[in-house]
């Protein structure tokens, strides 16, 4: 290709050669400068130029070169960003000529790799972001090329420490785009240490693991999970990261236990968290990627063999856990989750879910196994219903042999129970027991046209409900199991009648009667009648159902803890079976909720029926006369006052039971306090709060009270223990804030798109966070200062109430209102700060909000300027005053502007990621 002349050839490097070389660079040297795509044109024909081999240049013409190079490299740098595409070609290209092994004929005339990462890292510290991205982006790909090309694929040390030295800075820029680039350049910097531990000095694993849990870009946070190199001590923090707000976080982190971590080196309790956390269907992506972890991942890795996979999770404590792991499992054929196996591994995989399982050589995964099997195809609706039962029966022994194997498994229960020395005997009995509980879910699916085996499995039934041996746990699938078999619902109410009569032929003052037994037989009747009202469909009319008082409310009054928590639990199931008994037993279940000598699980279980009574009738949050069954002393409760009472003093336990049912009751418009929903606010955003219930919680470092990048790991260790617990369970902290945070972005939705309470909750919101509320603490002692990361920020909380209630207007009032009311010495600077920071995030959609606050506005500059307000402060309020008058130009009161104006909570950084890196998406 001739090179095309040029108009000019002024301006040329010093030292230009006139020889071989000249005429080249004259000719085209003056046009390159122009933009990145005449950069872009003339590195390629003088890369072509050199490859050719048609110079032969001498050290002044290789000077020249090199200039020439430089200038390329700082035109393709600075390029404008319409120009994106043609610096990455110049700056591809670099590398590519950069990094032409030793012993090419271009070698001597092309500096090497080394040359591109001293000119980028020259420009790191440049103010424009996108010259700092795009250098920080080239020190990353040469780096990874640097390794690629060096012989035994090691940076040398003085490169290694230069490159670290500019990337830790890098590692917190302001730009996203140039921590990106930085956390993937770390990736190659990292030391893992000789240890399978890792090496917990290591500064750049310590920062990538503080990038990936507190970094506000979802990008970044990704990048970090896949840099962060993979130890016993990064793996909690990964696995943490499974639960994050961004899918594509979560995606991966599950992608990096896929690829990178053998599940045979994890613990029990970090693969049931990683398990639980990825296989929600919440997100289908997330689900995907979890089960594309679990099969072609994990269960790859162990042959396909279910069984060995269910050996390294805890099946006894963790069967929801393995049952969503193993349904997932046996879903795979029958969606894309196999569609990176080849066909010989699809093959393979499908033979093995097509092993059969024995029966009279059960363990606990093979008797998961086996009823999950079950249970599929009963709700499998690809299978047409005529066809189910012969495919649970082909997997299904008879009912006489299910008979004999459970009580085989029972026997072997109550033998380690009475042997039971060790805590291998107690773990022996658990397995049992675990299997008894498998064998009678699969009963309610056996063939019940064999009325001998109908007869055996009902008699077994009957002995074990009334049997002290049968643990408590397995009363409930008796019970269902037992409600299965009977061919009419007559049989089985006699044979449940015939069962408590039994249990309840007892005198409880008996001197011969075992105190003991005493409690069992009262125990298991409430337990039974609570299983039968979980799942009747019958009313209180039915005197079958009505007679079920009669052994509740002594359950009710009992010495023993256990029973008297049985009991609230089943006189709740019974309020809700009728209005009349919901308003007869309403004081009772309040005087439980409300005493505080009471078990905190019994007030919770009456807190929960109180709650389930007041979504269902009118008038159950009414206040009522209660009496203490204690003390016997009459006391004036309603189910609000209550709660609230809760939220201010009581243990986090019963905190996270009282949210649940604020929420709850909120929503279904039971309730419109405005305090309770101000103390959900303040709780979802104390940090205090979340560091007991949030995916990434944090601890601080004894210098200085700094969240750091080493606390990251023992924040995410402990974690992993406290993520064992099902979030499902009512009482759960994840799930209390899973369920506030869908609560807070739905309250407008179910109220015709406007949320006027939580608009009117902003003085109460304001008046808890300024007096330092806590959950469960009461006001905070004011000689006790709390850190900054401690305190809840307002102006989120503010901003927040504005966008999901869209009530900015209202909200806006109610700032306004407390400045107003202020005076400089009743209101802190970072208070003024964060009210006026959230007031200039307000759209004022309505005239008449925009009036009320317009003649606000001077009192509160009076206050600013009392106040010294400093630069940023003015500039919000400059701006939130422009809204105002912006709202006075509407036509009519009432009047809205376009809602597409309105930007949701976090959506101006979501922008501004969009903006720097084109792709991004913010789950």
């Amino acid at each position: 290709m001739a090179p095309r002349r040029t108009k000019s050839a002024e301006n040329l490097p010093p030292n230009t050669p006139t020889n071989a070389i000249d005429t080249f660079l004259r000719l085209q040297f003056d046009d390159f400068q122009r933009s990145a795509s005449k950069a872009s044109t003339f590195a390629i024909n003088l890369a072509k130029e050199i490859t050719g081999g048609r110079f032969d240049c001498e050290d002044n013409e290789l000077a020249s070169i090199r200039e020439s190079l430089e200038l390329i490299l700082d035109i393709a740098l600075s390029a404008a960003k319409s120009e994106e595409q043609s610096s990455k070609s110049v700056i591809a290209l670099m590398v590519a000529l950069c990094s032409q092994p030793a012993a090419t004929n271009i070698n001597d005339l092309i500096p090497d790799l080394s040359f591109l990462l001293y000119r980028a890292i020259l420009r790191l510290e440049c103010k424009d972001d996108t010259i700092r991205s795009r250098s920080m982006t080239l020190v990353s790909t040469v780096m990874e090329r640097m390794g690629e090309v060096a012989d035994d694929g090691v940076i040398e040390d003085e490169t290694f420490n230069l490159v670290n030295e500019a990337l830790l800075p890098r590692l917190s820029d302001k730009s996203i785009a140039v921590r990106n680039a930085a956390i993937k350049a770390s990736a190659l910097l990292q030391d893992p240490g000789d240890s399978p531990s890792g090496n917990s000095e290591d500064t750049l694993t310590n920062q990538l693991m503080y990038l990936c849990t507190h970094d506000s870009s979802p990008v970044c946070r990704s990048s970090a999970v896949n840099s962060i190199v993979v130890t016993r001590y990064t793996l909690p923090t990964i696995i943490c990261r499974i639960r994050d707000t961004s899918s594509t976080v979560r995606i991966a982190a599950l992608n990096v236990l896929k690829n990178q971590v053998d599940v045979r080196l994890m613990t029990d309790q970090e693969r049931v968290v990683a398990l639980r956390s990825g296989l929600t269907p919440r997100c289908e992506s997330t689900y995907l990627a979890a089960s594309k972890m679990l099969c072609c991942g994990w269960l790859k890795s162990l042959g396909y063999s279910v069984l060995n996979l269910l050996k390294l999770l805890d099946v006894a404590n963790s069967e929801n856990v393995c049952e969503l792991a193993t349904t997932a499992i046996l879903s795979a054929p029958h969606n894309s989750t196999l569609k990176d196996l080849s066909n010989n591994e699809r093959a393979a995989y499908n033979a093995a879910l097509e092993n059969s399982i024995p029966v009279g050589l059960l363990s606990i995964q093979s008797s998961l196994l086996l009823r999950v099997k079950i249970d599929k195809i009963k709700t499998d609706v690809r299978i047409p219903e005529n066809h189910k039962q012969e495919l649970v029966d082909e997997l299904m022994p008879d009912t006489p042999v299910i008979c004999s194997s459970i009580q085989k498994h029972l026997n072997n229960f109550i033998q380690n129970t009475l042997n039971d020395s060790s805590d291998e005997d107690s773990a022996d009995g658990d397995d049992e027991s675990f299997i008894c509980m498998q064998l009678l879910k699969m009963a309610r699916h056996a063939d019940w046209s064999d009325e001998s085996g109908r007869r055996q499995l009902l008699e077994l039934l009957h002995g074990m409900l009334c049997s002290s041996n049968t643990p408590d746990e397995l009363v409930e699938p008796c019970i269902r199991a037992l409600a299965s078999a009977h061919k009419s619902e007559s049989e089985y109410v006699e044979r449940i009648n015939e069962i408590i009569s039994i249990l309840g032929d007892y005198d409880a003052e008996d001197e011969n009667m075992d105190a003991a037994e005493a409690a069992f037989r009262q125990l298991r009747i409430v337990s039974i009648v609570g299983v039968v009202l979980e799942y009747t469909t019958r009313s209180l009319s039915d005197d079958f159902i009505a007679q079920f008082s009669d052994q509740i409310l002594p359950a009710i009054i009992s010495q023993e803890e256990m029973i008297r928590e049985a009991g609230v639990c089943a006189l709740g199931k019974y309020s809700l079976l009728g209005q009349n008994a919901a308003l007869e037993y309403r004081p009772l279940l309040l005087g439980i909720a409300a005493n505080k000598k009471e078990g905190k699980e019994i007030r919770a279980q009456a807190l929960l029926a109180m709650s389930d009574l007041a979504m269902l009738w009118d008038g159950m949050t009414d206040e009522v006369d209660c009496m203490d069954l204690m003390t016997e002393e009459m006391m004036r409760v309603s189910l609000p006052s209550l709660l609230l009472d809760i939220l201010d003093n009581e243990s986090p336990g019963l905190v996270v039971v009282a949210g649940e049912i604020c929420s709850k009751l909120i929503m279904m418009g039971r309730v419109q306090d405005t305090e309770i929903l101000a103390k959900l606010l303040v709780i979802y955003f104390d940090p205090l709060f979340n560091a007991f219930s949030s995916s990434a919680p944090a601890e601080e470092d004894e210098e200085g009270g700094r969240i750091t990048a080493k606390s990251v790991a023992n924040a995410c260790k402990k974690q992993l223990s406290s993520d064992t617990e099902d979030a499902t369970i009512v009482g759960s902290p994840i799930r209390l804030q899973q369920i506030l945070s869908l609560f807070f972005n739905t309250i407008s939705a179910v109220t015709g798109g406007k949320s006027p309470i939580m608009g009117h909750a902003t003085k109460d919101v304001l008046r808890l966070v300024t007096g330092g509320w806590k959950a469960g603490g009461g006001r905070q002692d004011s000689k006790k200062k709390l850190k900054a990361a401690d305190k809840v920020a307002l102006d989120k909380v503010l901003t927040f109430m504005g966008n999901v209630g869209n009530v900015h207007g209202r909200v806006a009032v109610e700032i306004a209102t407390f400045l107003e009311d202020s005076t400089e010495h009743s209101i802190e600077s970072n208070t003024l700060r964060d009210c006026v920071n959230a007031l200039s995030k307000m759209q004022i959609d309505n005239k008449a909000d925009a009036v009320d606050l317009r003649e606000m506005v001077l009192g509160i500059e009076d206050l600013l300027d009392v106040c010294g307000a400093n630069k940023t402060v003015m500039k919000n309020w400059a701006k939130f005053v422009e809204n105002v008058d912006e709202g006075r130009k509407l036509k009519d009161v009432g009047e809205n502007r376009s809602q597409g104006k309105v930007k949701s909570f976090g959506a101006e950084e979501a922008e501004a990621e969009r903006e720097v890196l084109g792709e991004v998406q913010v789950a």
